[in-house]
């Protein structure tokens, strides 16, 4: 009888018939995998008591991004309604400029200032002057105002007494001062050519480089310099008298320079003759333009600015043409005498004044023209110093471009023709330039045009001029120059004008034109004397000098934008607190009821009165106190302030 399978029998057979070693190496699989089921025990342990840290590290991190986020959001919305706050208030004072402007030109007085002439300055003063209720330093518009009405109403009352303004022969007039500029600025933008061809062929014995930059200097220099002195001569004895003398000299000036054989000969006549006949030819027609325009002022002196650039065009061209059919400088210099001889006369005889004009016959009278010319009180007036030295420095780069592109297309490879056409090409977008300088500034004002145009001119200099290293480089580099050079002779008698009370602006005008006439004759001096001929870059230092009168030029106009602003600012502070307590007369709220306010906008509240004029006053004093805080951070928030000014 067979016995039962019993499993336990079977495996106690198999243990006892293992070895030793077999039984070991058992016991040891046996404890591994007892430790390594503890070990995973252990792990599973160990993460179920570093899961709710780790969870809570990505709860932090997660905090952490949002937290971020917020903050970033937060910062957005800040910058956007700052952003919006600066554009609603710089809207709003804007839109103030305009209806200040506009209101201003509603009378006729308010057209003058706004484009003041010289002449007008001197009969606004000298009503001031002759008016024994008012003392020397009381305002002057309330008066000058009545005298202008009255004026207006005595020109109703007559009839036809006097010409219309801005319409018939207004236009005539234009036509005057047009060819007045172009005989004379015109002319002497060709310079730059005969310079050239001095330096290039060794024309007067012992002539230096700077004896030619002299010369040129001189004829700039006079016609500025003398010009507060033509003036008082027209008033002595006429404006013909004064534009016939100027013709005869400058006739002469440059027909003499075509005989002249010695340096001292070039000195008399291309130098001082030319120079005085400029002054006198030129400066008296000018005073007579603004009085035949009201409402048109502006657009005909735009008109007449770019005489200078489309003569320049024409006189650079055609001198240079004659230069190279005769093998000479003479014939050139002899039709620019006969043009500027005939332009000149048809000048004289087309230029008179809307209505006629007293000379000052007494002593008394010519000492007071005197003093409204020459009041030293304006020394003291540091804008004054301010809009001199920003326009001295500026011109100074338009006058070295004007006469040094020429020869420096020689010096670079270029044949003298193509010297004479770059410097025709600046001047050709130099007409243009100055009538959309003229349009700009009435748009986005003039101080901001003034700063922009000169780090422009900077910019142009450094990064263009110092690295031409082609012809067709220089052509760009004649545009650009062309339109944008021109910024400080079309804006400085109206940046001066704005800078400084009416009563010193015609001797502040006599101070800029000295100052001006004396950068003229020595700037393209120095330029020349700091030529290196045979150099690579025999203009380099005459590029930086340049240069860095450019940048003297951004240095000082950008603190008069500043000082702008800041008046302009206290102005509409002033006009505001005016009108808040006009409100505020009679109301229930006093003075607590403004505190109040001002905590309701913090709260988001409404204001107690609930007017719209209420809140907008409110909004601007916040506004202007904040713009007319002291300190660095003050000045440089008014200096970037973005309205127009």
């Amino acid at each position: 009888m067979s016995t039962p399978y019993n499993p336990r029998e079977d495996a106690t057979s198999e243990v006892s018939s293992l070895s030793s070693d077999d039984y070991s190496s058992l016991h040891t699989a046996n404890k591994s995998s007892t430790s390594g089921a503890k070990a995973k025990h252990a792990d599973l342990n160990e993460k179920k008591q570093l899961a709710p840290q780790r969870s809570s590290l990505s709860l932090n991190r997660v905090k952490s991004v949002t937290s971020s986020l917020s903050r970033i959001n937060s910062i957005k919305k800040t910058m956007s309604r700052n952003v919006a706050s600066i554009y609603n208030q710089v809207k709003d004072d804007n839109l103030q400029t305009e209806q200040d402007e506009l209101e201003r030109k509603k009378t006729r007085l308010g057209r003058e200032l706004a484009d003041l002439g010289i002449e007008d300055a001197i009969r606004i003063v000298t009503i001031k002057s002759t008016t024994a209720e008012v003392s020397p330093t009381s305002p002057t518009d309330s008066i000058v105002e009545k005298k202008v009405q009255q004026e207006d109403a005595e020109e109703l009352t007559t009839g036809d007494q006097y010409p219309p303004m801005d319409i018939g022969y207004a236009w005539m007039v234009a036509l005057a001062g047009f060819l007045g500029l172009f005989a004379t600025w015109g002319v002497n933008a060709s310079y730059g050519v005969f310079l050239s061809y001095w330096l290039n062929n060794d024309t007067f014995k012992g002539a230096e480089p700077i004896d030619y930059a002299f010369i040129g200097g001189m004829v700039l220099c006079l016609a500025q310099a003398l010009a507060p002195l033509v003036l008082l001569i027209a008033a002595v004895f006429g404006l013909r008298f004064t534009g016939i003398v100027g013709t005869v000299l400058y006739f002469a000036g440059f027909l003499l320079c075509a005989f002249a054989t010695n340096l001292w000969q070039l000195y008399l006549t291309q130098g001082v003759l030319v120079g005085v006949g400029f002054a006198m030819a030129l400066n008296p027609i000018l005073t007579v333009l603004p009085e035949w325009f009201d409402k048109k002022r502006g657009f005909s002196m735009g008109i007449v600015c770019c005489a200078s650039g489309a003569a320049g065009v024409v006189f650079s061209l055609s001198s240079q043409k004659l230069i190279d059919d005769t093998g000479s400088y003479k014939w050139s210099i002899i039709m620019l005498a006969i043009i500027g001889l005939v332009l000149n006369i048809i000048v004289l005889i087309l230029t008179k004044p809307r209505i006629p004009r007293k000379r000052l016959m007494t002593w008394v009278a010519i000492k007071e023209r005197l003093n409204i010319l020459f009041d030293l009180q304006v020394l003291k007036i540091w804008q004054i110093h301010a809009v001199t030295i920003w326009v001295s420095l500026v011109l100074s780069c338009y006058v070295v471009s004007l006469f040094s592109l020429a020869a420096y297309c020689v010096m670079i490879g270029m044949t003298q023709r193509e010297g004479s056409h770059v410097t025709a090409i600046f001047n050709g977008f130099q007409a243009i330039g100055r009538v959309c300088i003229g349009l700009s500034a009435d748009k986005v004002g003039r101080v901001n045009l003034s700063v922009v145009l000169t780090a422009v001119v900077y910019i142009l200099i450094f990064a263009m001029w110092i690295n031409i290293h082609s012809t067709s480089v220089v052509y760009a580099y004649a545009v650009l120059a062309g339109l944008f050079f021109g910024v400080a002779s079309t804006l400085h008698q109206t940046l001066l004008a704005d800078s400084v009370p009416l009563e010193l602006f015609p001797a502040a005008w006599s101070y800029e034109q000295v100052v001006i006439g004396i950068f003229n004759l020595f700037c393209e001096v120095i330029a020349l004397k700091l030529r290196s001929p045979g150099s690579a870059k025999p203009f380099l230092r005459a590029e930086l000098f340049s240069g860095f009168f450019a940048f003297g030029g951004f240095l000082f106009i950008v603190p008069l934008r500043e000082n702008k602003v800041k008046v302009l600012i206290e102005k509409r502070l002033e006009k505001t607190e005016d009108a808040l307590a006009k409100l505020l007369i009679g109301s229930e709220y006093e003075e607590s009821s403004v505190q109040d306010h001002e905590q309701d906008n913090n709260t988001k509240k409404s204001p107690p009165t609930g007017t719209q004029e209420k809140e907008l006053l409110y909004q601007r004093r916040a506004a202007y106190q904040a713009l007319l805080k002291p300190g660095l951070k003050g000045y440089f928030t008014r200096l970037f302030y973005p309205i127009k000014v």
